[in-house]
């Protein structure tokens, strides 16, 4: 196989070649055009990367479905500890915890999510405060938007993964400026 040598014109026509079926496939399992686009070419680049081992397969076309479907399974491993961290908070919100600490805390979360949530697109915004501020289910905001179920639900899976981001990447700051502030203390 000329692509385990390195060969980008192999690499490219392998690409042109499975690339529309990739997608097909992988949109068939995860309802998501964004998802689908962020999981194959995480399938090519990692095909690119590991190109020397796909001498030795004896199915390639099997490897990349396989290597497909499993990244769509760490997608939705992914979109259950969001969904989890999400639902958590909503209950501690809802609970009225009333401790100093903790009020401290659900407000900075709070804040974060409002911040994410104010960076979203309009219609992916109104979806987001029907179905979890309101309560409306996929069916009532499909109906009520006039669009499709499924439409609902890949919005609030993307806005999901987005929200989740956004509090990554501030706690991946704050933890950054916690060991500035300990490297400064000494």
């Amino acid at each position: 196989m000329q692509i385990s040598g390195g060969s980008e014109r192999a690499f490219r026509a392998i690409y042109d070649a499975y690339f529309p079926r990739l997608s097909g496939f992988c949109f068939k399992l995860c309802k998501s055009e964004t998802a689908t686009e962020e999981i194959v070419q995480e399938v090519f680049v990692n095909l690119w990367t590991h190109r020397s081992k796909l001498a030795d397969l004896s199915s390639f076309e099997a490897y990349l479905f396989s290597m497909t479907r499993n990244r769509v399974v760490d997608y939705f491993r992914l979109l259950a500890k969001q969904a989890k961290v999400i639902q958590i908070w909503l209950t501690q919100r809802n609970d009225g915890e009333n401790e100093i600490d903790e009020q401290l805390d659900s407000e900075a979360l709070q804040s974060l999510i409002a911040d994410a949530i104010n960076q979203l697109s309009p219609q992916k915004k109104r979806i987001f405060e029907l179905s979890r501020e309101k309560g409306l289910s996929h069916d009532e905001i499909a109906e009520m938007l006039q669009l499709s179920k499924s439409t609902v639900k890949n919005h609030l899976s993307e806005t999901l993964q987005y929200i989740r981001k956004h509090l990554a990447h501030a706690a991946n700051l704050a933890s950054l400026l916690l060991v500035l502030a300990r490297v400064l203390e000494k």
